[in-house]
């Protein structure tokens, strides 16, 4: 059994300050350091926090039963990080304790790097409520990715390309305790293997030919405290996911050609437009990782499923460019939104966006008309004699599936076509 006397021993022999409260938020332990730190006087157990501490942030902590890592405060002139965590007896909230130490040089030095990190635009602009639009579909997403945010786990948004995954990821972020902490993003298939390795995971001075003098901190390390976003993660290379799946279990990052383990504390928001469930199948994605990263999900919606949500879209796009143009008057009729509803948009949002710059920059009136989208019908045109022609494809391919009772090898020879094309054929079908 250990007394109370060595408890406090065991208490100050740390060299963090703690202090400790009951659920009546009464202080039931507190070591040198605290008071030191904290300018407390002696023989406060027993007595209430708020007594010197009025405003007292365990008391949130008791009400909600949340922890809070890393929060910063100046006190006594004195900058200090603070950890707070619930004290949880048979899952009844029984007390909180806080544990908080002075931040060093090194650690301010950390920080200031961070911060030019984030004023270099390593930051999230975009809340949900920026999001544009009123459709059932685009409210449920907002909703879910609302719900994600209030908790820290893995999120893996799924999505066409052009639905705006980015500002989802930007919004969750913002929505999120890591609100104040870095926001990185990186596209996962716009950097080769080797460079996407370096940019990840950082690496030390003399890594390889061309490495920066003194090395370079990943991104991982930037964004410690903050949040990764991994863009189009199924195009990572496995021996890149296998490394990614040493970090998400291990929490710690170590550079290429260094010796030294960086602890990280980062939340991981990942997208993507393929199947990945499909990729795991055909052997081109860890499942493990997969199973790791798709611990919550959030399906985006395509264009053509809100529809209704073009006049607001086309409006909000219209803003950004009638501004940047001197266009402050142009004004939309009703056909045009028409047309545009007649379209649809494999590239979604994005490639609306573009429609409509280019619409902005070549009116020569003070109104969007139908004239202005002549040059839409063409691609209007031609997008649907695509989707005949995929229609009669797939018609075709189910006849003749059903003539050879299911049988893939000999109906991909009797429509001239390998097997693995006619799988790949039969898969898009489905989806569509």
């Amino acid at each position: 059994m250990i007394h109370d006397i060595h408890m406090q021993a065991i208490l100050d022999a740390s060299h963090d300050g703690i202090i400790a409260v009951d659920r009546d938020s009464i202080i039931i332990g507190v070591n040198k350091n605290a008071m030191e730190i904290l300018g407390l006087p002696s023989n406060i157990i027993g007595q209430k926090i708020t007594r010197y501490i009025p405003n007292s942030d365990m008391l949130r902590i008791l009400a909600t039963g949340k922890k809070e890592i890393g929060d910063i405060a100046t006190i006594l002139n004195r900058q200090i990080i603070i950890n707070r965590l619930p004290i949880v007896v048979e899952g009844e909230i029984v007390g909180a304790v806080s544990t908080f130490k002075e931040i060093t040089d090194i650690q301010k030095m950390e920080m200031r790097i961070r911060k030019q990190s984030m004023e270099s635009g390593l930051e999230a602009k975009f809340r949900l409520e920026d999001i544009v639009g009123e459709s059932a579909a685009i409210r449920e997403a907002k909703d879910w990715a609302e719900t994600f945010a209030r908790t820290d786990a893995t999120v893996l948004i799924q999505g066409e390309t052009g639905t705006g995954k980015e500002l989802f990821a930007q919004g969750i972020h913002l929505s999120s305790q890591r609100a104040t902490g870095p926001f990185i993003p990186v596209n996962c298939a716009a950097l080769p293997g080797n460079l996407l390795e370096s940019e990840l995971f950082g690496y030390e001075e003399g890594a390889f030919t061309g490495a920066r003098k003194g090395g370079k901190p990943g991104l991982f390390e930037l964004a410690h405290g903050g949040t990764l976003f991994l863009d189009e993660i199924g195009e990572m290379s496995i021996p890149i996911q296998a490394l990614l799946l040493r970090i998400l279990q291990e929490k710690k990052v170590r550079r290429i050609s260094g010796e030294r383990i960086v602890p990280v504390d980062v939340r991981i928001i990942a997208a993507t437009n393929r199947d990945l469930e499909r990729l795991v199948e055909e052997k081109q994605f860890r499942s493990d990782l997969y199973f790791r990263l798709n611990v919550l999900t959030l399906e985006l919606p395509a264009l053509r499923e809100r529809m209704e949500d073009i006049p607001l879209l086309m409006t909000s796009i219209m803003e950004e460019i009638k501004e940047r143009e001197n266009k402050r008057h142009l004004k939309v009729e009703e056909t045009v939104f028409h047309v545009l509803k007649q379209y649809d948009w494999p590239g979604n949002v994005r490639e609306l966006r573009n429609v409509v710059e280019r619409m902005v920059l070549l009116c020569k009136d003070d109104a969007l008309g139908k004239r202005d989208t002549a040059f839409f019908a063409k691609k209007l045109y031609q997008r649907q004699a695509y989707r005949d022609q995929e229609e009669g494809e797939a018609e075709a391919i189910r006849k003749v599936l059903a003539k050879t009772k299911g049988n893939k090898g000999e109906a991909a020879k009797i429509l001239g076509m390998d097997r693995s094309t006619l799988w790949r054929k039969m898969k898009r079908y489905e989806r569509s």
